[in-house]
């Protein structure tokens, strides 16, 4: 079985539906109130998961009830959890979230996902050396992305790097990932200015764009590709689409599948996620996906 490391962060959603978002100082009724597990590291190593990869998680959780919650559900999902870290004095990560009429208003507390530092990484860099595969976003302090990109780069390991939420990076790093996996708006702060198919262009069968119900994009040194998305009539909720799409592109890599095949196998997978409630409950089973291809 094919491992894959996932670093990144690891959180818990709290949601709130309501019909009123309160004005300052206003105390309103809301409708419901649900809690899930998030995290866009957590959401990828779970798709992986169950995309039948053998899936280690490297990240941190405070030292609260939360934490020990966040580390059960990843082992309830079959993913290792040796690499996760219970940081003394520190929240562990969460999302609070007021959905109104389908439109949502999100607080992130990072909490311990900002304390995974670089040293903290060194600590598992003999286990990281035996992984096929190393998934990274942007949840994490940038220079722990920066250094690890380097890394992967030097010991010649295959990474995604998902740059979401958007920050900026320098070219050089793009230069060492594997693939990059951005949607529309990282892509216009990436490459400021920039056409996207002169973007697409320079980094052949390395960038690719995805562009929600429209698919994903890439060049193949030739030509611009276009992967279409699945259609879906009944979206329930989209937050795990993206880290659907990454996790189960990976598992496309990973077995030896070309570009495009990698990319509709992760356009399937998010189509029906989207279709449940939650970050990671809507996260399909492989043979499932492999179904709906």
């Amino acid at each position: 079985m094919k491992k894959a490391a996932v670093i990144g962060s690891i959180s818990t959603d709290f949601v709130v539906t309501t019909e009123v978002i309160p004005n300052q100082g206003e105390t309103v009724v809301g409708q419901s109130f649900q809690t899930f597990f998030g995290g866009k590291g957590a959401n990828q190593a779970v798709a992986l998961s169950r995309a039948g990869v053998d899936v280690f998680m490297l990240g941190a959780v405070g030292s609260d009830s939360f934490g020990k919650e966040l580390i059960r559900n990843l082992s309830e999902n079959a993913i290792h959890t040796e690499m996760i870290q219970t940081i003394e004095e520190s929240e562990s990560g969460s999302a609070h979230i007021q959905i109104k009429d389908g439109d949502n208003r999100i607080v992130i507390i990072p909490g311990a996902n900002d304390l995974i530092s670089i040293e903290m990484v060194k600590q598992y860099q003999e286990e990281l050396q035996k992984m096929d595969i190393i998934v990274l976003q942007n949840e994490i302090p940038l220079e722990t992305i920066e250094y690890l990109i380097d890394w992967c780069f030097e010991h010649k390991i295959k990474t995604i790097y998902n740059p979401a939420p958007a920050k900026e990076i320098a070219g050089k790093y793009i230069d060492k990932v594997t693939y990059i996996t951005p949607n529309e708006h990282e892509t216009a702060l990436l490459f400021k200015g920039e056409a996207r198919e002169n973007v697409l262009k320079r980094y052949p069968n390395k960038l690719i764009v995805t562009l929600g119900e429209q698919g994903a994009v890439f060049h193949d040194g030739e030509k611009e590709v276009v992967v279409p998305a699945h259609r879906v009539t009944n979206v329930v909720d989209t937050t795990g689409a993206g880290d659907t799409f990454n996790g189960y592109f990976a598992k496309g890599i990973l077995d030896g599948k070309s570009l495009a095949e990698s990319l509709a196998l992760g356009n399937a997978a998010s189509a029906l996620a989207i279709q449940a409630k939650g970050a990671q409950d809507g996260i399909p089973v492989y043979e499932k996906v492999v179904g709906a291809l």
